[in-house]
């Protein structure tokens, strides 16, 4: 989707969100060969072996299937910004806190069947995060569960208002910033519902704060991944501010 980007400026982040479909610590192998500096796991279990050398985050109602975010090289902390009936949103704090992430897994209208006075609509989540987001750097990335083919009048979390919030926050989806593609016309799926390669939808994203410079972004095809997820990773590359992770 765009040149193979230089890595090894200083200021280099390479971000991954990828559904794993259960039992991530069977595949960590795998999605640790992209070599995220940062990765976002959705259907991921609380006790995920790391390996040395990297951070874990999970939040989650179900200890076999949560949200984690994993660090290599760059601290991780949980932002005091975070609530526990967000199903599934974990904003967190990079590098010493100068880069924000709001880690996604959206349940929308099925948050209520984790239990009384949870919310999925990642609308809720973003206004309350509004100002963390908007001073940026920030990162917004994840299974959003979502698209605009499916918006409808009357729709809690319709994409194109979720979208819209984000722009207003300064935020831009790398994947159309890079494809020019229009949102609900994308030419590369992210979910193949029942691993069903004839069943394509966009529904996994990374957006990101205007202060970042998007370099490159790769889906991989579903033949790849198909035994391993009914999703397959966006993997973004991005630069950071100067100031940021000195």
């Amino acid at each position: 989707m765009s040149d193979a980007a230089d890595r090894s400026s200083d200021h280099s982040l390479r971000v991954v969100t990828w559904n794993g479909n259960l039992s991530l610590g069977k595949k960590l192998d795998r999605l640790l060969a992209l070599e995220p500096d940062v990765a976002v796991i959705q259907e991921c279990e609380q006790s995920l072996p790391v390996p040395a050398g990297y951070r874990f985050v999970w939040t989650g109602s179900n200890p076999r299937k949560g949200l984690g975010v994993i660090s290599k090289g760059l601290t991780l902390e949980v932002s005091p910004h975070a609530k526990y009936h967000w199903a599934y949103f974990l904003p967190v704090s990079i590098g010493e806190g100068r880069l924000r992430m709001l880690a996604t897994w959206a349940f929308n209208h099925r948050a209520s069947r984790i239990g009384p006075g949870y919310t999925g609509n990642p609308r809720e989540v973003i206004s309350d995060l509004s100002e963390w987001l908007r001073e940026g750097p920030s990162v917004v990335a994840g299974d959003f569960n979502n698209s605009t083919i499916w918006d409808h009048i009357g729709k809690a979390a319709r994409f194109r208002d979720i979208q819209h919030d984000l722009d207003q926050l300064g935020l831009f989806s790398a994947y159309h910033h890079l494809t020019g593609e229009a949102f609900g016309r994308e030419s590369r799926p992210t979910y193949f519902h029942t691993k069903n390669p004839d069943k394509p939808f966009h529904i996994d994203y990374c957006f990101l704060h205007h202060t970042l410079r998007c370099q490159r972004v790769e889906i991989p095809g579903f033949s790849e991944w198909r035994t391993y997820s009914d999703h397959v990773p966006v993997i973004t590359d991005l630069e950071l501010p100067a100031e940021s992770l000195d």
